[in-house]
């Protein structure tokens, strides 16, 4: 399905939300200005204001037990990314998801710790019986001078839509949550750019004892392939990822453990709908099962270790002329430590390596070192910092390579001038390099955006982004510049 249906039904389904409102939740983080938020501090009643909520609502956009750090750390921010071509994605989904790396029951992210918007016109939702319904759409119109993304691609003027609609439980035990966001880019004078994302997910967190939890959830991802990556070169298009997981944490006296069990399907097709050998070939399904133990000391830094089984299977076992067979066993060891020092700051970072043998003894296996981290760090009470690193292991249908090893990482500032107004800057940089084959990849990405709440349900927004591709193969780099200006609307 293409991606601009995807956002129609969203849009659709905001406007029949929007309509039926009755009532709002209140205000979760009030509108003092930054003056009267760094006097609060000083005074008896600090304790209470540290209590209010930020803007930042629960999302399941965020952190899942899953291989793919880069996607769960790196690629939660759309900076740094290299392969799908990802919106930027919201300043609250890091610390969203430093929040749900806690293993059972902990509490990293202090409710005072700034979340990157505004809060005059804080989201207040929609309560329909037990769950709150929070509705938003962001219109922008731009300029971009490289609509293709590619080294042949020229400039032209653009316009966005970008629904994005929360469902989240109001229950004293347990927590679901869903989550549905879209976004399509038209190109009036290159229609043939015209680009859209859609993502969905769901999770629910049973509680089953104080020391025991069950967390599961599903999500959907379709995207754009980079049109100057090497995997663009076999005519594929898009992306479509369809993830599940399973796990269950439990505290046994000082220690934390967690067992998870994850599947994640990628398929990939041409834009024209067309069937070729080599867009079938890259089609595989990734089988994870994994142990954590984490230190349940209560102090600031604690370890945690973990171990992964992988198996990995194409849909097709012939690949191309050399009939190549990239099927895949293996595993993955990383360790590392967590930081609690809330409110200040949070984080985790880690590190280890993997190995995926491939069956096909004519291909080298996929092996090589895992990093990851995510950081929240709060300054001020008006100022919060943030940053990732991850590390994926990508397939792919190049004949004589085995896949791809993705590192990534970025870092971002926001900064609430006043309950109206937030500035945001961010920098991320990503490296791919293939096994089997001499082909390096790297892409910078900059980032600025304001955000100005005009009402209590409008804000005017305003981002500049720099995109700058590298590749070892010649005639494929580029860079992108990229202004956008628009309304975003919520309830």
């Amino acid at each position: 399905m293409r991606p601009y249906l995807y956002v129609l039904v969203c849009c659709t389904a905001l406007q029949a939300v929007s309509a039926a409102a009755q009532s709002a939740l209140p205000d979760l983080r009030g509108s003092a200005d930054a003056e009267d938020a760094l006097a609060a501090e000083e005074t008896a009643d600090a304790a209470a204001q540290n209590t209010q909520v930020n803007p930042t609502r629960s999302n399941v956009f965020a952190l899942r037990p899953t291989l793919n750090a880069a996607e769960a750390e790196a690629d939660s921010s759309g900076l740094g990314t290299n392969g799908p071509v990802l919106p930027i994605r919201p300043f609250s989904d890091r610390i969203a998801a430093v929040g749900r790396s806690v293993a059972v029951n902990g509490e990293v992210i202090d409710t005072s710790v700034f979340g990157g918007d505004t809060s005059f016109d804080a989201p207040q939702g929609i309560r329909l019986g037990s769950f709150t319904l929070t509705p938003q759409l962001t219109l922008s119109a731009g300029y971009t001078d490289n609509t293709a993304g590619s080294a042949a691609g020229e400039g032209g003027s653009l316009v966005s839509i970008s629904p994005d609609v929360a469902l989240t439980s109001n229950w004293s035990r347990h927590q679901f949550d869903a989550s549905l966001r879209g976004t399509y880019v038209s190109y009036p004078e290159n229609s043939d750019d015209n680009d859209g994302t859609v993502t969905a997910a769901a999770n629910l967190r049973l509680d089953v004892s104080e020391a025991t939890q069950i967390d599961g959830g599903v999500a959907f991802t379709y995207a754009r392939e980079e049109d100057g990556s090497a995997e663009s070169a076999s005519g594929v298009d898009n992306i479509q990822t369809l993830s599940g997981s399973l796990g269950a944490s439990r505290q046994v006296g000082i220690v934390a453990a967690t067992a998870a069990f994850d599947v994640d399907r990628s398929t990939y097709s041409s834009d024209d709908g067309s069937d070729s050998v080599f867009e079938s070939a890259r089609d595989n399904t990734l089988f994870s099962t994994s142990l954590r133990l984490d230190g349940n000391t209560g102090s600031v830094f604690s370890p945690f270790v973990e171990g992964s089984l992988l198996l990995r299977r194409y849909d097709e076992t012939c690949s191309g002329a050399l009939c190549e067979n990239r099927n895949a066993n293996g595993y993955q060891l990383r360790g590392g430590l967590t930081v609690a020092s809330a409110p200040k700051v949070s984080a985790e970072i880690g590190g280890g390596w993997r190995i995926e043998n491939i069956e096909d003894d004519r291909l080298d296996d996929l092996s090589g070192l895992v990093v990851s981290g995510s950081l929240v760090w709060s300054p001020s009470r008006l100022t919060t910092v943030t940053g990732g690193i991850g590390t994926s292991f990508d397939s792919t249908d190049i004949p004589t390579a085995s896949g791809s090893i993705v590192y990534s990482g970025d870092l971002r500032l926001a900064h609430e001038f006043s309950d109206r107004l937030v500035a945001e800057t961010g920098v991320g940089y990503s490296y791919r390099t293939y096994e089997g084959i001499s082909i390096e990849e790297q892409t910078l990405t900059g980032f600025g955006g304001v955000t100005f709440a005009l009402t209590k349900n409008t804000a005017l927004t305003a981002n500049y982004t720099h995109r700058r591709f590298e590749s070892s193969q010649q005639g494929s780099d580029y860079t992108e510049n990229a202004v956008e200006a628009g309304l975003r609307f919520r309830h």
